[in-house]
């Protein structure tokens, strides 16, 4: 995993700042990926493979250890939570890019995983057609993950729609086992009203929330420096980041 340039904090913090959860997470992952040789774009891979490059890069900018607090839906309270990238990581090997066709029900369905293409393209529904039909989301992954549908009785199903809902949930579930790292959950107790409840682990916003710190600082490194040096951005950010930081020791008069 390449550790991310400083102009490379701040170009990505200025580019994805306003962009969908779904995009900034892509961008970030794409800054991130060493990999030359996939033929696949990133937006058409696995969610759990994007995930993935998602954690190397945590871990290069912070290290293994993911701290995070959710409101308990019980009592209002706040419960906090740790991951490890190290752990996290260990489910990529079980991630399944090509699955076989889900039998069930008289149906023979070939499919493949989510992407964040899908998420993205669900993201761009219009809110209306979420308010008139609240599974319409749901629906179109199912049916964008479609190759095609067969039944036993050669009646042809033509959309996922048309799948029995026992058929739907059976694939639900395989995509969930071919793909661990896609929707990541973490089983959670209250410690203040023993309320048991899940709540998501989002990756892409715990990679997101240090380069934003990163980049605040990186801003005022650069103003110091600039300040006392005349140094232009581009010369400031230039500097490693230990050299920088000794510079900086200097003007604070930490280092003699």
């Amino acid at each position: 995993m390449r550790t991310l340039p400083a102009g490379e904090v701040l170009r990505l913090w200025d580019e994805c700042r306003d962009a969908s959860p779904q995009t900034r997470a892509l961008a970030l992952a794409a800054a991130a990926d060493d990999d030359t040789v996939c033929a696949v774009p990133p937006a058409e891979r696995p969610i759990g493979r994007i995930t993935a490059q998602l954690l190397r890069l945590r871990n290069a900018l912070a290290g293994p250890l993911m701290t995070a607090a959710v409101g308990c839906p019980g009592c209002c309270g706040t419960v906090e939570f740790q991951a490890t990238t190290e752990a996290l990581l260990a489910l990529e090997d079980k991630i399944v890019d090509s699955p076989p066709p889900l039998l069930h029900g008289g149906y023979e369905v070939a499919w493949r995983c989510l992407s964040y293409g899908d998420l993205r393209a669900v993201a761009e529904l219009p809110e209306s057609d979420a308010a008139d039909d609240p599974d319409s989301g749901a629906l179109l992954l199912l049916q964008r993950c479609l190759l095609s549908l067969r039944h036993e009785e050669r009646t042809r199903a033509s959309s996922a729609a048309d799948l029995p809902g026992a058929v739907r949930e059976a694939l639900t579930g395989a995509m969930s086992s071919a793909d661990p790292l896609a929707d990541l959950l973490v089983d959670l107790r209250c410690p203040d009203c023993e309320h048991a409840f899940t709540a998501d682990l989002d990756v892409a916003a715990f990679v997101w929330a240090e380069l934003e710190s990163r980049g605040r600082q990186l801003l005022l490194d650069v103003d110091v420096l600039a300040r006392s040096y005349g140094w232009s951005e581009s010369e400031v950010l230039a500097l490693s980041e230990p050299r920088r930081a000794s510079y900086l020791r200097i003007v604070t008069g930490e280092l003699p």
